[in-house]
């Protein structure tokens, strides 16, 4: 994650915190691919809405942000503490029965995604999923509060994925939606199975 990204998430943890207050609708689809019950990881938490609707649903959950002032934040929304975590830190071996990471990829370097999503496959179980979402464009850049995006495309990102590792499957969705920023967007996202 970029120093400005960071410091924008750091500043206005407080007011990015409140900006959603419903879990992800794409979330419960992904809930019932991995194993009930089951350890799940999230990349990039934020205010910690779409990590409850993991624990309510009854699974375990590893909740990460790279931002220290929202892992606080979602701290105490969750009761449990969420890890201080950067993507390139993530160490897990055979660990998750799934990886969750909306709108959080999208803001690592697209040099540093194939790298990421090694240790994402490294990190699963066998069986295990990820769900990943990422904002749709032909060039890196940056959105009107400084905040760095991969803006890739599906064809990059398709490549990237099975440069990680032996997928069972992988599956993308896409549609039109916006941020925290208000700015129409494309979104893609990718299921993926080991």
């Amino acid at each position: 994650m970029s120093n400005n990204t960071l410091k924008f998430y750091q500043e206005n943890a407080s007011t990015y915190a409140t900006h959603k207050s419903r879990p992800n609708s794409m979330l419960f689809p992904f809930l019932e691919r991995c194993k009930a019950g089951g350890r799940i990881l999230e990349l990039g938490t934020g205010a910690g809405v779409d990590a409850q609707a993991i624990l309510e649903a009854g699974f375990k959950l590893d909740a990460t942000d790279g931002s220290s002032e929202l892992a606080a934040l979602a701290t105490l929304h969750l009761g449990q503490e969420v890890k201080v975590m950067m993507f390139d830190e993530l160490a897990a071996t055979d660990t998750y029965d799934g990886v969750y990471a909306c709108a959080s990829l999208t803001h690592a370097s697209k040099e540093d995604l194939p790298t990421i999503f090694e240790k994402i496959y490294r990190a699963l179980v066998s069986g295990g999923s990820v769900w990943a979402s990422f904002k749709v464009g032909s060039h890196d850049g940056t959105d009107s509060f400084g905040r760095y995006y991969n803006y890739i495309s599906k064809e990059e990102l398709d490549a990237f994925w099975k440069q990680a590792g032996p997928w069972s499957s992988i599956t993308y969705e896409s549609w039109e939606g916006s941020g925290f920023d208000e700015v129409p967007t494309s979104w893609v996202a990718i299921t993926a199975s080991k």
